[in-house]
């Protein structure tokens, strides 16, 4: 290869690597979405609610460790130390259903449409974006630089207005009742999630590292946000979150059902 070629391929790889990297960003954050659309187009279900007939042999599942979540959950429970018991009546009652359906609502409602979704201090990002990008707007915050222009954003962000996964102008996203971590800070960081999806595990390392980095600056609430059309068990596990709550274990059990996706997620 001649040293103009090298050169010239070089520089495409300068020039485009950020767009690349958002567009790959965005398509991940976007498949729920889609698939979520197509599935109630074609079916008539209603976004957020499981549509189990549809769902045999619509996704390749990745072997699972257990024969049923239940089972799964009951092994968790006994890890974090949560009367295995009352975890299990409470999901099977249902008696979290509500509260999930309502939070899904409130993400719609809000612009989210896949997962990873995030509102900070309002200001939409939507995908498992690398830390750079939480952190330019974060620190823009906190110097008192907020701008609701996208021009005023690094390219990477520009790209990512483009596709619809960042919007500068704040939305009003209440914390409400959901669980925080992190205490009081200035900027607020709502998540909406769903503990099946394999791009919310992936940033999550992001979200801790943020929260390492600007302790006492930055507070996380956690919202439930199941892709149920292509997560089977992504309601359940929201719900067995929330009743791990109850006994104020909700935490313990959101890192454990993240760690352990895959010995769940295809049972």
């Amino acid at each position: 290869m001649t040293v103009k070629k090298t050169e010239a391929l070089k520089s495409f790889w300068e020039k485009s690597g950020p767009v690349m990297m958002v567009v790959m960003v965005v398509l991940a954050f976007a498949l729920g979405s889609l698939w979520s659309k197509v599935k109630y187009l074609e079916k008539g279900g209603q976004p957020g609610q499981a549509n189990q007939a549809n769902q045999a042999g619509q996704v390749q599942k990745p072997a699972a460790k257990y024969a049923t979540f239940g089972a799964a959950l009951e092994v968790y429970a006994k890890e974090i130390g949560l009367d295995e018991d009352k975890l299990v009546k409470c999901v099977e009652s249902g008696s979290k259903k509500q509260l999930v359906e309502a939070q899904i609502g409130e993400g719609q409602s809000a612009g989210v449409q896949g997962t990873p979704g995030f509102f900070i201090n309002g200001v939409f990002l939507g995908g498992a974006f690398p830390y750079e990008a939480f952190k330019e707007i974060i620190d823009k915050q906190l110097a008192g630089r907020v701008s609701e222009k996208i021009e005023d954003y690094s390219q990477v962000l520009q790209d990512a207005a483009k596709q619809g996964a960042f919007n500068p102008v704040p939305k009003k996203v209440e914390i409400g009742d959901a669980p925080v971590r992190g205490g009081k800070g200035q900027i607020t960081l709502i998540e909406f999630s769903d503990f099946q999806c394999p791009f919310c595990v992936r940033v999550k390392p992001t979200v801790d590292k943020i929260l390492s980095d600007y302790e006492g600056k930055v507070v996380l609430a956690y919202k439930h946000f199941p892709l149920t059309q292509i997560h089977a068990n992504a309601q359940k596990a929201a719900e067995a979150a929330e009743c791990a709550r109850d006994q104020n274990k909700f935490w313990e059990m959101h890192d454990k059902l993240f760690e352990t996706q895959g010995e769940w997620a295809g049972v």
